[in-house]
C-alpha cells in the first residue's frame, strides 16, 4: 500500500471520530440547551431536522471508522497475513485490548444508534390523528417524554463512550493504553 494512500486513510479515519466526536458534543452542549430555551413546538421541529442531519453524519462516521480502522490495520501488517491476526493483537498485549475494547465501544455505539434511529426516533415522530382521544393522546404523549429521555440518555453514554474511544485509539500510537 502507498504511502499516500496510507496517509489518506489515517486522514479519513481521525475525520471521522473528530465528526462523531464534534457532532456529539455540539448536539449534547449547544443544541440541548439551545432547545429548552425556544417554544417547545418549535423545539420539536429544530430537533428533527438537526438529528435528521446528525444521524446521518453518525452513521457515515461508524461505517468509515470501522472501514478506515481495519484498513489501517491491513497497512500495518497487523491483520492479513499467514494468520490472519497479529499476535499483537491478543488481549495479553497492550496493542491488542486497547484495540479489542475499542471495537467493543465501536460495537455499542452502533447498537445505540440503531436503538435511536430504529426504536426511539419513529415513536418521537408519530403524529396523533383526528379521531384519537384524550387516553391515547396522554399515552401517545408519555411514549414520546419516554422516547426523548432514551435518546438523551443513550446520546450522552454515546459522547463518553467516543471520548474514551478516542483516548484509546490516540494510545495506539505508543503500544496501547492498558
Amino acid at each position: 500500500m502507498s504511502e499516500w494512500l496510507v496517509l489518506l486513510i489515517a486522514f479519513v479515519h481521525d475525520l471521522s471520530v473528530a465528526v462523531y466526536v464534534g457532532g456529539a458534543v455540539a448536539m449534547e452542549f449547544i443544541l440541548a440547551p439551545a432547545q429548552s430555551a425556544i417554544p417547545p413546538a418549535q423545539a420539536q421541529i429544530m430537533g428533527e431536522k438537526t438529528s435528521d442531519r446528525f444521524l446521518l453524519l453518525v452513521w457515515i462516521s461508524l461505517i468509515l471508522i470501522f472501514i478506515t480502522g481495519v484498513l489501517r490495520l491491513y497497512a500495518k501488517g497487523f491483520i492479513g497475513g499467514e494468520t490472519f491476526f497479529h499476535p499483537l493483537l491478543g488481549w495479553d498485549y497492550s496493542y491488542g485490548r486497547s484495540l479489542i475494547m475499542l471495537f467493543g465501544i465501536w460495537v455499542i455505539l452502533v447498537i445505540n444508534g440503531l436503538l435511536i434511529t430504529f426504536l426511539f426516533r419513529p415513536v418521537l415522530q408519530g403524529k396523533l390523528s383526528t379521531t384519537t382521544d384524550q387516553t391515547q393522546a396522554t399515552r401517545n404523549r408519555n411514549a414520546k417524554m419516554q422516547a426523548a429521555e432514551w435518546i438523551q440518555n443513550l446520546s450522552r453514554a454515546d459522547l463518553v463512550l467516543a471520548i474514551l474511544a478516542t483516548l484509546l485509539g490516540a494510545s495506539l500510537l505508543r503500544g496501547g493504553l492498558m
